[in-house]
């Protein structure tokens, strides 16, 4: 039971990559989905790039050639993302509503050629078949491939959505730049003219932030995992984690099967087993053989019971021969089908009838009582993913008896379990039958083997190494002598050999890189310190100019208020003696009037007149 808070986040998550991978199934999609973390991760100058999967030609109400049109979105594309910044853009040019696992290739060089730390991906709750196809190939890809897995280990996923909400662990606030994300979208003009994809966005980024601080506006969801976590987590658990899609009717033709379950003494794990076939939703008899224990329910199954134990190949065997269809797939009490088993191994079986025999991978379980006497976890390996070889074969077992499926006639044309084994009787059934025909490998993860300490578990009481597991080994080998000549340790031996150094060299390369991420970091941390000094030294010199500017305004605003007393002093004495001028102005101007009227006085007298008449006769008038 989970808490309101552990259901969906409360706080906004600063996901962020080094070097951002989104992989969109059609142009538009990963601005609709990832523009808001594409535009952040562009505004901080980190790496970004993406690819588009197919090429969107087929678009409801496209008009012109498929190829003009293809043009058409590509261009979109490409003024989409520039106005978010400016990614690395890649088109990979599959048909579309065509896209399949043919993609995993081109996928495969992208990821080894970008190396990205974060990795978007459609959500495999996504109900177009380009999106569920996609999160298909991605998933396919890094569960098959261990030298890809080996170079990206550190990366995580982000799986988002787009036609259909999952259950997100991670909100992304995208409020700053959740303009620059609906301009982007806006710029895919000819599916807008469609459907109004902008409000869709503006509308589920809106939603994701109900549950965040009122601050945050808009965001974005996702559901985020570690890259390991993704190699031993079937498709179908992870659907169950992203969040269930609506149930969508899909016509299948099924093929008869026989799941026969070997149990004795373990009804609890019995009860599981059977529900994990049933789980598959697939109309398969099941036929439960109970080797000489205590008495077993299995509502709807068909019980073949045995007074005394005759061991684990004679149970089988006696399955077997009850079963009434033409394909045996097989299962012990203690191991699980996941939901896809069935349905993986009949698409395979259509795909590829003419071979003998098809298996798919399994994870390895180990557990331990814990302290309350419940199982628990302690591991989760998978040693298991190899193709076939019938060579390697012989010289070791690399098929979990839980992945087959077969006929029931080559089960009994290659003589069954052979009883005189109690321990790889599984291994030497498989020889025999390789001897037949080549079988086909499904390199997807669809069931669980589990291993119980102290519950008999054959794998723990026999450990590799152990007498018993080594006389086992042995008695095998015996048995297939004539098969196994000095040619064949030779051939098996440089397969193993390439394989090897493969790996090995993998694991160099990647030492290396670690040894050179480990130079950075030291080299990082050493120039954090000096900068960390440097900005101190920075902060004291900055805080001791700060002091000298403060005391250097000081001083001049006792200047300023100085000048400006000595400034008021002066213009008091410069009013005093304006005045005093104006003053002597005005005597001076007075006096000059009246000289003036005493002047004009005189002109006006007879006497001047008379003199003025004397001075013009002597010539000097």
């Amino acid at each position: 039971m989970l808490t309101e808070a552990q259901a969906i986040p409360y706080a906004p998550a600063p996901l962020r990559g080094e070097r951002l991978l989104v992989l969109a199934p059609h142009p538009d999609d990963e601005v609709i989905a990832c523009g808001g973390l594409i535009a952040l991760h562009l505004r901080e100058g980190r790496s970004v790039r993406v690819v588009v999967a197919t090429d969107g030609s087929k678009a409801t109400g496209a008009t012109g050639g498929e190829d003009e049109y293809r043009k058409l979105r590509e261009e979109e594309s490409r003024r989409g993302l520039r106005s978010l910044g400016g990614a690395d853009l890649h088109f990979l040019g599959f048909p579309d509503r065509g896209l399949s696992g043919e993609v995993i290739p081109a996928l495969r060089d992208q990821l080894t050629e970008f190396r990205p730390d974060l990795i978007c991906v459609p959500s495999p709750v996504e109900i177009h078949p380009d999106h569920y196809a996609l999160a298909r190939a991605f998933c396919d890809l890094i569960q098959r491939d261990d030298s890809l897995f080996a170079d990206l280990a550190i990366a995580r996923v982000a799986f988002y959505e787009v036609s259909q909400p999952l259950r997100p662990n991670t909100l992304v606030d995208i409020t700053s730049v959740a303009s620059l994300k609906y301009a982007a979208i806006a710029e895919h003009a000819s599916q807008i003219a469609l459907k109004d994809y902008v409000a869709y966005a503006r509308g589920l980024n809106a939603y994701r932030a109900m549950t965040l601080p009122a601050d945050v506006k808009e965001a974005e969801g996702y559901w985020v995992a570690q890259l390991p976590e993704l190699r031993t987590t079937p498709f179908s658990e992870l659907i169950r984690k992203v969040g269930h899609p609506p149930p969508i009717e899909v016509e299948r033709e099924e093929i008869p099967i026989t799941v026969v379950i070997r149990t004795k003494d373990r009804p609890s794990q019995l009860r599981e087993a059977i529900d994990s076939v049933r789980a598959n939703e697939y109309a398969a008899q099941i036929v439960v053989v109970n080797d000489g224990g205590g008495s077993v329910e299995a509502t709807g199954a068909h019980v073949v019971a045995h007074e005394a134990p005759r061991g684990r190949s004679e149970a089988m065997n006696s399955g077997v021969r009850v079963a009434k269809t033409a394909f045996i797939a097989f299962l012990d009490d203690d191991d699980l089908f996941y939901p896809e088993h069935l349905p993986t191994l009949a698409n395979a079986v259509h795909a590829s009838s003419a071979k003998t025999a098809w298996y798919t991978d399994s994870v390895a379980t180990y557990f331990e009582p814990g302290p309350n006497g419940s199982w628990e976890e302690r591991s989760r390996l998978r040693p298991y993913g190899d193709d076939f070889d019938r060579e390697t074969l012989l010289i070791d077992n690399y098929i979990p008896l839980p992945t087959l499926l077969v006929t029931r006639e080559a089960y009994l044309g290659a003589g069954g379990f052979d009883p005189s084994f109690d321990l790889f009787e599984d291994w030497d059934f498989l020889i025999r039958l390789s001897q037949r025909g080549d079988f086909l490998h499904v390199p997807r993860i669809t069931c669980e083997v589990r291993h119980f300490r102290g519950a008999g578990s054959i794998i723990l009481e026999a450990p590799e190494g152990s007498k018993r597991f080594r006389d086992a080994k042995l008695a095998v080998w015996k048995k297939h002598a004539d098969r196994i000549d000095n040619d064949l340790f030779a051939n098996v031996y440089e397969t193993q050999k390439q394989r090897i150094a493969t790996l090995h060299g993998s694991a160099v390369e990647e030492k290396g890189r670690r040894s050179h991420a480990d130079i950075d970091i030291a080299r990082l941390e050493r120039e954090k310190t000096q900068l960390i000094a440097e900005i101190g030294s920075l902060h004291q010199t900055a805080a001791q100019r700060v002091r000298e500017l403060e005391a250097e305004i000081g001083a001049l605003q006792t200047t300023m208020r100085d000048d400006l007393a000595r400034s008021s002093a002066s213009d008091a004495t410069l009013r005093r003696e304006l005045d005093a001028t104006r003053i002597t102005a005005r005597v001076a101007y007075a006096e000059v009037e009246r000289l003036q009227g005493l002047l004009d006085l005189i002109y006006r007298s007879r006497t001047w007149r008379l003199h003025a008449m004397v001075e013009k006769i002597k010539g000097r008038g």
